[in-house]
């Protein structure tokens, strides 16, 4: 807000100071028609001058810089803008009243100053008000990172910095020092070993169906042969 205020001062400004050569200066006269460098030099004279050597030359570089002050939000240009068009303008009323051994506001006759220097020295002015009511650029404050060391490979082939996982610890339960005996299988019974040990029915019946002869050959008679014999 106080940017636009003051800018806005200084555009009043400004435009005021391109008008003031354009109206009567002293005793009916227009700015126009006074040579800015006679400020500076002998004195005010009543030689005529053109429109580049007078002292709209003065208020048109003033007003450019006050534009660009504006545009670029630089309180120092306006300000200097300002401070040239009013010292200007201060400087050539003294100098005009050393020339005419009197300064005077203009009265009934058209004697004295005129609004062309009202304009001027209001113009410089609202340039300075403007310049102190700006409050110029905003500066960015730039937090800096901290610097960040590169690999060799980084460094060769422009990879970003990785930041690589701890290496996993494996952690082992310590040994039991009293280790539990996988359960046994159970004992099997006599009643399953006999059954398990006698011969099936199937078994029995085959070997009864052979012949004597057979069994002789097989062994089986033997022990029977032989009881007979022990009994004699």
């Amino acid at each position: 807000m106080r940017n636009l205020l003051g800018s806005l001062l200084a555009i009043i400004g400004a435009a005021a100071t391109l008008v003031s050569p354009w109206q009567a200066w002293y005793n009916n006269r227009h700015g126009s028609s006074y040579k800015f460098y006679e400020v500076f030099g002998s004195g005010v004279t009543l030689s005529g001058s053109g429109i580049m050597d007078s002292v709209f030359l003065v208020f048109l570089i003033t007003a450019v810089l006050a534009v660009a002050g504006v545009v670029l939000r630089s309180r120092a240009l306006v300000g200097a803008a300002g401070v040239i068009a009013f010292g200007f303008t201060i400087l050539w009323m003294v100098r005009q009243g050393q020339a005419a051994g009197e300064l005077t506001v203009t009265g009934a006759n058209n004697r004295g100053l005129g609004s062309g220097v009202a304009y001027a020295f209001g113009g410089g002015l609202l340039m300075i008000i403007g310049s102190l009511m700006m409050t110029g650029r905003t500066r960015r404050t730039v937090v800096a990172e901290p610097a960040r060391t590169k690999t060799a490979d980084q460094a060769m082939y422009g990879t970003a910095a990785t930041t690589s996982a701890p290496p996993a610890i494996t952690t082992t339960a310590p040994a039991d020092k009293n280790p539990v005996p996988p359960a046994a299988a159970p004992a099997a019974t006599p009643a399953q070993t006999s059954a398990s040990a006698a011969p099936t029915a199937s078994e029995r019946t085959g070997t009864e169906r052979l012949s004597k002869e057979e069994r002789q050959m097989l062994g089986l008679d033997e022990d029977a042969s032989a009881e007979p014999k022990k009994q004699n």
